[in-house]
């Protein structure tokens, strides 16, 4: 652990009182925030003399410590102090969220196959990283229904629980079950298969803003059409404009990239936007688009084009980290403010234009040449293969290494054939979800398969691959065959991908438009691509797939009556009713964790729907939990992303464990704070366990008007239902 944020932690730590006046210690963007005991015993004239603080103060009930942009190192720092204190012969109990977390660690950890069955553990932004002795072990189902835990997967021979936001909380709690140090933890990283690692780096420089990178690519596409059409000229006002928001994040991709990797390898982000920004400023272009001759301190300085560049910057701003560590292990607390990042750019920029960026660009420009001499003289088996196999590519994570590949393309070359090539598969993948769809005679497959199908055209095959093809594995294998034919035909016409980066779905087809040709045999040529492979997965998948059919027959409907009954439930909240589908949030509109309504309040109040137990509170306040004496268990969700609040402007009135009657008082919550907050106040009322019920019947229609007694929802069961000795659970 780094000494200056372990010496700024100690001093904060006598500042506010001592461990022992800490009831809750968390941090957001920039501040600690302190639940205390006691507020008077906070030394404001000692946090004033932590040069590491811009400022404090007492607001809604909390002591704010402004830290800036390494807040999370100060606070990892805190955080592994408090636990080394023993107060009152325990262990200290830092926040609820910290108990909540440790409870979800020694759950994953049970259901992984207990830590004999660990090899390693890392986390990434949302995910932990398990490699386990045997995957098998581990119970998938059991984990997916923790909460806490948004689903599973196994890939890049890991296996994978996806926590979210918190996940560095549950990791840290996870790892003195494992009975893993610091020190082991750090050498498992450093050990890991160089691939991966690589994979890995580019995954968490490039996640933050592909959604971002994809978007301007789809808005330059759209432009070239609208040139191509003749809707807009090129030296009109409204096309420069618009083409300024879409180039924007490309001509200065060296900023966001520096911006990313710093936050990668762990230093101030904008140090990395600095060194980025050098590399596309204005007049160093100019000079070495006028060709001029500079030196630094009389070394010649090789002049390059960075703008639009990756691998300048990423590399850049790795070796610039190195310096900024060892500038911040080793500089007074009272000097590195300034000094660290001083130091840090002195060497790092003029570095980088001195060697780093030369030595890259060539680099580029050979892995470039490389690439497209093996397009040249193989360029449709290239494309029949890579596309057959590109959607098993992207599930074991391994597609993260062709992002940088395409924009490298791009930016050397200003085309990218790669991308062209693999464009249908998501359009092959999308033909068999489809064909599955219209097939199946279930209709809960149904209800999952057509937003999923809706998604595929917009290019996002996470739904089709997980919840349709993925289960019914004919059904990926004829998609990805599909997309080989697609593929091929890319290929052989010559396919090519124009000024930025395409993330697959209809709204990204015009970016395959040369604007210079036009609506070209190419461009034809590529859209033949899509069509074949969409048909033939298709057609094979309404010949060949699976025939999906209700699994919840009375022949083979396992439900014991003893435990589920019928079950009417009340409206927990007062509002206007809204249909679950048009909830903005697919969790909740897809169905995916069950059926429902959702209400849109009108009151600060959430009162008990029925008789039962209470059998969850979401540490942030946010979602609650019950289960009814009929056996129905129910989400209560109060608003849309609201667990960023942490808690704020929600009071719990109850506790886990606790037995409530119908009409008690749960919870309440600000709905006019946490609107001004931004967030959309709809309450999803969710029967999680829906598969043990015959039906769950919706009581009220979209704009109803709902009061606390009305029945909203009503859980039906067959009473008589005999269980078959061979009976699977539903």
């Amino acid at each position: 652990m780094n000494n200056s944020y372990k010496e700024v932690a100690e001093k904060i730590l006598v500042a506010v009182g001592g461990a022992e006046n800490i009831n809750e210690v968390f941090n957001c963007i920039s501040r600690l925030r302190f639940y205390l005991k006691d507020s008077k015993k906070v030394n404001y004239p000692k946090l004033k003399l932590i040069p590491a603080i811009s400022e404090s103060e007492f607001e809604d009930g909390q002591l704010q410590i402004l830290l800036g942009q390494d807040v999370e190192l100060y606070y990892d720092a805190l955080v592994h102090l408090l636990k080394q204190k023993n107060i009152s012969g325990g262990e200290k109990k830092m926040s609820k969220v910290d108990e909540k977390d440790k409870k979800l660690a020694e759950e994953i950890v049970k259901l992984v196959g207990g830590k004999d069955n660990v090899i390693s553990l890392v986390h990434c932004v949302t995910r932990l990283r398990f490699k386990l002795k045997d995957e098998s072990k581990a119970d998938d189902n059991a984990i997916k229904q923790l909460k806490g835990v948004m689903g599973v997967a196994h890939a890049a021979g890991q296996y994978q629980v996806i926590i979210g936001n918190n996940v560095a909380d549950v990791y840290d709690q996870v790892i003195p079950l494992l009975g893993l140090s610091q020190d082991h933890k750090e050498n498992t990283n450093k050990d890991k298969n160089i691939v991966n690692r690589f994979i890995k780096l580019l995954t968490t420089i490039f996640t933050p803003f592909l959604g971002v990178l994809a978007a301007a690519g789809v808005l330059k596409g759209f432009l070239t059409l609208l040139v191509v059409l003749h809707v807009l000229n090129t030296k009109s006002g409204t096309y420069l404009i618009l083409y300024a928001a879409g180039d924007a994040l490309f001509y200065f991709l060296p900023v966001m990239i520096g911006f990313s990797t710093a936050r990668t390898f762990k230093i101030n982000e904008y140090v990395g936007a600095i060194i980025g920004a050098a590399l596309c400023y204005p007049s160093l272009v100019q000079a070495y688009q006028m060709k001029q001759s500079i030196q630094f301190f009389n070394i010649p300085v090789i002049l390059m084009n960075y703008t639009q560049t990756l691998i300048p910057a990423i590399i850049a701003v790795w070796l610039a980290s190195i310096l900024y560590k060892f500038l911040n292990n080793y500089l007074p607390s009272s000097l590195k403010l300034i000094f660290t990042p001083l130091i840090t750019l002195m060497i790092a920029v003029p570095l980088t234009f001195l060697v780093v960026g030369p030595a890259t660009s060539w680099a580029s420009e050979e892995l470039t040449y490389s690439i497209l001499w093996i397009y040249a003289h193989a360029r449709v088996v290239a494309g029949f293969i890579l596309a057959g196999i590109w959607q098993a590519v992207v599930l074991l994570g391994l597609h993260w290494a062709f992002i940088p590949i395409f924009l490298n393309n791009i930016a050397t070359r200003g085309f990218d054939p790669i991308d062209a090539m693999l464009y249908c598969t998501v359009f092959g993948q999308t033909g068999a979800a489809l064909a599955l769809v219209l097939k199946a005679k279930d209709s809960k497959f149904k209800e999952i398969g057509w937003p999923a199908v809706i998604s595929g055209f917009l290019g996002v095959t996470e739904p089709i691959i997980y919840g349709v093809t993925l289960p019914h594995k004919k059904s990926f294998i004829l998609g990805s065959i599909g997309s080989a034919f697609g593929g091929a035909i890319a290929a052989f016409s010559n396919a090519k991908m124009f000024g930025g980066f395409a993330s697959g779905g209809i709204f990204g087809i015009p970016m395959f438009i040369d604007q210079k040709a036009g609506i070209n045999g190419s461009f034809m040529g590529f859209c033949l691509s899509l069509l074949v492979a969409f048909g033939i997965a298709f057609i094979s998948t309404l010949i060949w797939g699976d025939k999906i059919v209700s699994t919840t027959s009375k022949k083979d409907f396992k439900v014991k009556r003893v435990e589920f009954k019928d079950q009417g439930i009340a409206s927990p909240v007062q509002g206007t009713a809204l249909e679950l589908k048009n909830v903005d949030d697919p969790v909740f509109s897809a169905g995916t964790i069950g059926k429902g309504i959702a209400v849109q309040p009108n009151n600060d109040e959430i009162h008990a729907p029925f008789d039962g137990e209470v059998v969850s509170v979401f540490p942030t306040k946010h979602a609650i939990g019950l289960k009814s004496d009929n056996g129905v268990e129910l989400l209560i969700h109060l608003g849309i992303n609201t667990v960023n609040l942490k808690g704020k402007y929600f009071e719990v009135k109850v506790e886990v464990g606790q037995k409530v009657k119908q009409g008690d008082l749960l919870e309440t919550f600000d709905v006019d704070k946490i609107k001004a907050a931004g967030y959309d106040t709809v309450v999803p009322i969710i029967v999680t366990n829906a598969n043990n019920f015959d039906d769950i019947i919706i009581e009220k229609k979209n704009g109803d008007s709902v009061r606390f007694e009305d029945q909203i929802l009503m859980a039906t069961v067959d009473q008589e239902v005999e269980i078959p000795d061979n009976a699977t659970q539903a």
